[in-house]
């Protein structure tokens, strides 16, 4: 899902918090142990379809960062004056990091210029927390 999140929409934020979840705060940071929840910013390389219409505005490079939610992740670019989020449950998130980092949702696609260990430990966490998510929740916490 692709929303235009330059202005502030009652609409757009319930569909965003339904899919991966409320923003961590505070507390969840520091006194819960999730720790580090965005990423620095990478600049986007190469992108699917999806993202067409709303490149063809820029007039240099585009920048993304990634922010981390409780069910999933949200890459946020900015476009001219414009912020996009591509909100992905992590039940359609797949990652992949080469000497470039590829994020895949929903058959759409990212890639991201990254160099070395640039944010090697929110990639981390995202991954802990997408393999706890799919372990927990793939039959629906089913109890036999």
């Amino acid at each position: 899902m692709l929303f235009d999140t330059s202005i502030k929409d009652k609409e757009t934020k319930r569909l965003i918090n339904e899919a991966v979840g409320k923003p961590y705060n505070v507390v969840d940071m520091f006194f819960k142990g999730v720790g580090q929840i965005g990423s620095s910013r990478m600049e986007v390389i190469e992108h699917s379809k999806l993202f067409d219409r709303v490149m063809r505005q820029r007039k240099q490079a585009v920048f993304a960062n990634i922010a981390l939610r409780p069910k999933g992740i949200i890459v946020v670019f900015f476009i001219r004056t414009s912020n996009y989020s591509w909100v992905i449950p992590f039940q359609y998130l797949s990652i992949f990091k080469t000497d470039i980092l590829v994020i895949h949702g929903q058959g759409e696609f990212l890639k991201l210029k990254i160099t070395g260990d640039q944010n090697r430990k929110i990639l981390d966490k995202i991954l802990e927390l997408k393999n706890q998510y799919a372990s927990g929740n793939y039959y629906g916490n089913y109890d036999h």
